[in-house]
């Protein structure tokens, strides 16, 4: 699945750090311009502060804990997703430095969260962007992450599985709200979502590459799970 075509090596260092970023970049242009259309400017939905900060890892943890346990449920479906990343991700990562991911789940936090969580969902929600308990913020919250959902289309299970990851990063910038004062007072603090998703794909990321070395060192193959999810 990963042989080099034509000259393109997917598992080579470079080449696929230049595709990660082209496409984190391009998810972050789409944003920006949706934004600029719509009259919404996400940058003004980030507020830093070293509670923001300390909010957004503390929010990695309960995604921490779901991926471990997805990682080590053998059910049909999750099996079949983590063969699947292992196939697709694992041996590029290997050949990527520890730095090289954590630019890249950087990306992913700061571009996806600007997208989704900075311009669609407040979109979505008009005059109900700071009040969560409003049916126009959860007509948002869900269709945003319908949205974000079909941006990961690995499998059904995974997409669905991304959909409520996006859920709880649409209402965990909540716990620290941009303050009086501010244009956008009482939305979420875009800073907490963005910390938590760049976080956790780091360590996501390391768990697939420390994974897939380990199946290379030992001589093991991906299994190639083909049962439908």
């Amino acid at each position: 699945m990963n042989d080099p075509v034509e000259g393109f090596d997917w598992n080579n260092r470079g080449t696929f750090l230049r595709a990660g970023i082209v496409v984190e970049l391009l998810v972050l242009l789409v944003g920006l311009g949706l934004g600029w259309l719509s009259g919404i400017n996400p940058w003004r939905l980030c507020h830093l502060t070293p509670a923001a900060l300390a909010w957004g890892l503390a929010a990695t943890g309960p995604l921490v804990l779901a991926f471990g346990v997805t990682y080590s449920v053998q059910w049909t479906p999750l099996r079949r997703i983590r063969e699947l990343l292992l196939e697709m991700l694992g041996r590029p990562m290997v050949a990527c430095r520890w730095y090289d991911l954590a630019v890249l789940a950087v990306l992913a936090g700061v571009c996806e969260e600007v997208l989704f969580r900075g311009v669609i969902q407040p979109w979505m929600a008009g005059g109900d962007a700071a009040y969560p308990l409003t049916t126009g913020f959860g007509v948002a919250l869900i269709g945003s992450n319908l949205l974000f959902a079909l941006l990961h289309p690995v499998t059904r299970t995974y997409a669905i599985l991304v959909g409520l990851v996006g859920v709880y990063l649409g209402v965990v910038g909540l716990v620290d709200p941009l303050p009086v004062g501010t244009r956008q007072a009482g939305q979420a603090n875009l800073v907490v979502p963005i910390v938590a998703h760049a976080v956790y794909d780091f360590l996501a990321f390391l768990v697939i590459a420390r994974e897939s070395r380990r199946r290379m060192q030992s001589g093991s193959v991906v299994t190639g799970i083909v049962e439908s999810d």
